[in-house]
Formats: structure tokens, C-alpha cells, sequence
């Protein structure tokens, strides 16, 4: 290694050092005063409230089909198998009390407020102390981030996964960093983790492990940055693959949810998912969803091949429809706020006071830092495109799939261009107030 490079990589490491979250005493208050009120709105969701459909009920039945040893043979609504880490992150709970969902929503509460202390030390190390003091209040007092801790779903986990994921390849990233194995193992495990939570995170792990690759070439040879990289993509396909090659003995799929690709095709490629967002009332909106929603029912008896040949036809036979649809989706992903046609004036409004401040304010940090991007803002950009990949062109309720990856990223970017104004207020204040005794003392 030059000495060019160490005295590059020595002023990196002082650079680290000095931008740090650390916690203070007025950070506990805030941080009871957000799990308190994850609590208070806990309360105001009963059982059947808490599942949000068939997608809480069948994680809840997956959970107790794994303690009875039944593995993934759970009543099934859909043509598809849930991704199976959320069920074993519930299993603990239903042996403890199967009949309830109270205390599985006390310790999301947990997880919520850890959430924010994650993001606050992303923010730290990236911007500074003020930008991970923005970003913990924000993240504690997000109306969402309270709102999904009530419910029997993966959002909270997921959320929590991905992000200590990316904290982890921050600090493996940092120059002075002494343990960037330990933290280069903690991201593989957390990333791989949220995959079996999520699969469709699985499109990220190639944008990470290229990050990773490329962060290693910069301070050293082309076999270390390989070997790395090998490491990371090892690790994460020792718990994934395990799960896929069972699904497809199992299901003839190697994939960790067996069907949810032709049904979430069929899903978000069809007339009455377009008809959908044509829909001009509450009623004709639900009307088309319940239809789509029978289509791809178990009880349908449509096997898999057929929603992908009746998704095919609609996209080969119909493109201007097709690419019309493609058009609501991304109008639909870019608004901020919920759709007004099929959630109460409330739900909108908060959406509209919550989320819009983070989509503008987190846009104009965006701009300038595209100029001269540093290395966590490439990895945040990455994950932007990849969760609009999967979000954007599949989801109809496009904050909960969005949500994990563009909004908490904007968050972030929130946070920066806050704590970037501020600083620099504050500088120009204190100018001000050293420069006006020089002018007064050197007028006659």
C-alpha cells in the first residue's frame, strides 16, 4: 500500500471518528415516550384487527403449523407458501399463549424503538450527532413505523432486518473500524435473515455484494476485494439455500415461497388489476379486487401455469392496456400519500403530514449528493431501484412495500438535509456575532 493511499485512509479514519451517534440522557424520555405510544395504540388493536386480512392469518397459522411439526401444511387462502422466517419469529409467542396476539405486539413495540436507534447511528456515522438525533425522533414518532407494530405481519422484523443489514456494511465500510469481519458476518446473517422474511430482498444481495467489492478494491488488491465478497455471498446462501432446495423437494420450486411468483405476476398483470385503478368508487374498487383476489384463491383450483399464461396473454394481446396499468403503477409508487379512493380521509391525511415532508425534503438532499456521491449514498440508491422493482411494478398498496425501502431511505436523506441546514445556520450565526465586535471596535 502507497503512502498516499495510508494518508488517505488515515483521514478517512479521523473523518469517522469525529461523526458519531452517541447516546445522551434525553434520548431515554424520547425513547419511552415512543415505545409508550406503540403501546397505548397496541391496545386499540384487537385479534382479528391485527391479522390485516389473510396475510395475518396465515403467517399466524404458519407459526402454529411449525409447532405442531407440521412445517408449511397451514390452511392457505392463496396459490402461494409464506416465506417462513416470520412464522418461526411467531412460533415462540404461540407456544406461549396461542389464543392471543397482545404479547406478539408488545415486543414489536420492542423492535420499533430499536428500529430508531438503528437508523440514528446510520445517520450519525454518515452525517453527524444532530442528523442521528433527527433521524431517532423521526423514526419513533413515525405514524407508520407505530402503526405496523400492531399488526400480525412482517413489516416491523423486516424493517429491522434490512436496516441493522445496512448499519452493519457501514461499519464494515468505516477505515478505523477493528472488527469489519464480525461486521461483515452480522450484515450477511441480517440480510439473509430479511430475505427469509421477505424474498424479494433477495434482488439486493447482488447490489451488496458488488458494493462490497468495490468498497474493499478501494483500499485493497483485486483477491481481497474476490475473497470478501465470496465470504459475504457464502454466508447468506448457507441459510438460504437450505430452504430452497426443501421447496423444491418439497414443491418442486426452488424458491423460499413456492408460488408467490406466478401469483404476485398474475396479481399485478391483469384487466381487473387495471380496472382497479381505473375504479372512480370505493365500491367498484373492491368489487374488481375481490374477483382478482378469487382468481387466485386455492379455492379457484387454478394451478400456477395458468395465471402465468392468462398474465402473458394480457400483456401480449393488450399493450396499450398493459402499458397503461405500467403508468398507474408508477404514479401510484412516486405519490406519498395513500390512495384517497380506499382509505378513510384520517389514514390520508396522516399519510399526506408524514410522508410528503420526507419525500420532498429527502428529494433535495438527494440532488445535490448525486454530484458527488460518497459509498453508503450508492448503497441507499441501490436499495431505492431495487425496492422499486419489486414494489413499483407488483404491489397495489404501494406504503407497505415501499415503505422498507424508499421511505426509510428518505428518512435518512431527511434527516442529512436537516442537520445540514441547521449546521449551517448555526455557522452563520456565529459569524455574525464575531464579526460585528471587530466592525464596532475599529469605528472612530
Amino acid at each position: 500500500m502507497t503512502s498516499s493511499r495510508l494518508n488517505n485512509q488515515r483521514a478517512k479514519s479521523k473523518a469517522e471518528d469525529a461523526k458519531r451517534w452517541e447516546w445522551r440522557t434525553w434520548h431515554w424520555s424520547v425513547l419511552i415516550a415512543g415505545f409508550a405510544i406503540r403501546v397505548t395504540y397496541c391496545l386499540t388493536v384487537d385479534k382479528e384487527s391485527s391479522f390485516a386480512g389473510w396475510d395475518g392469518k396465515e403467517y399466524y397459522a404458519y407459526g402454529q403449523s411449525l409447532l405442531a411439526l407440521r412445517w408449511d401444511h397451514y390452511p392457505r387462502y392463496f396459490n402461494d407458501i409464506r416465506p417462513p422466517f416470520y412464522p418461526i419469529f411467531l412460533a415462540p409467542f404461540l407456544a406461549l399463549n396461542n389464543h392471543a396476539v397482545w404479547h406478539i405486539q408488545i415486543f414489536q413495540c420492542g423492535l420499533g424503538v430499536l428500529q430508531a436507534i438503528i437508523l440514528a447511528k446510520i445517520a450519525g456515522r454518515w452525517i453527524g450527532q444532530r442528523a442521528g438525533n433527527i433521524a431517532f425522533v423521526t423514526a419513533l414518532f413515525h405514524p407508520f413505523l407505530i402503526y405496523y407494530c400492531g399488526f400480525v405481519l412482517t413489516e416491523t422484523l423486516f424493517i429491522l432486518l434490512l436496516w441493522f443489514g445496512i448499519l452493519c456494511l457501514q461499519r464494515f465500510d468505516a477505515p478505523a473500524e477493528r472488527s469489519r469481519d464480525r461486521w461483515l458476518i452480522c450484515a450477511a446473517l441480517s440480510l439473509a435473515l430479511a430475505c427469509l422474511t421477505r424474498p424479494t430482498l433477495q434482488l439486493f444481495l447482488p447490489v451488496a455484494a458488488l458494493w462490497i467489492g468495490w468498497r474493499v478494491l478501494s483500499t485493497s488488491g483485486w483477491f481481497t476485494a474476490v475473497k470478501i465478497t465470496a465470504v459475504f455471498t457464502i454466508i447468506v446462501s448457507a441459510l438460504l439455500l437450505p430452504w430452497m432446495l426443501g421447496n423444491l423437494w418439497a414443491h418442486g420450486e426452488l424458491t423460499l415461497a413456492p408460488g408467490s411468483a406466478p401469483v404476485n405476476y398474475a396479481f399485478s398483470n391483469s384487466q381487473a388489476y387495471l380496472r382497479m385503478y381505473e375504479a372512480t368508487s370505493k365500491e367498484e374498487y373492491y368489487q374488481h379486487f375481490g374477483q382478482m383476489v378469487e382468481t387466485l384463491s386455492v379455492a379457484s383450483g387454478k394451478p400456477p401455469a395458468s395465471l402465468i399464461t392468462e398474465a402473458r396473454d394480457f400483456r401480449q394481446n393488450h399493450p396499450d392496456d398493459w402499458w397503461r396499468l405500467q403508468w398507474y403503477k408508477f404514479k401510484h409508487f412516486w405519490t406519498p400519500w395513500l390512495n384517497p379512493l380506499i382509505f378513510s380521509r384520517a389514514n390520508v391525511l396522516i399519510s399526506v403530514v408524514a410522508i410528503t415532508p420526507l419525500f420532498l425534503l429527502g428529494a433535495a438532499e438527494v440532488i445535490p449528493r448525486v454530484r458527488k456521491p460518497d459509498a453508503l449514498f450508492v448503497l441507499l440508491l441501490g436499495l431505492i431501484a431495487v425496492g422499486y422493482l419489486v414494489a413499483g411494478f407488483l404491489f397495489h398498496v404501494q406504503v407497505r412495500y415501499r415503505f422498507p425501502y424508499v421511505d426509510v431511505t428518505l428518512m435518512l436523506m431527511t434527516a442529512s438535509f436537516v442537520s445540514r441546514l441547521s449546521l449551517s445556520r448555526a455557522r452563520e450565526w456565529k459569524l455574525m456575532h464575531i464579526i460585528r465586535p471587530e466592525t464596532s471596535s475599529a469605528t472612530p
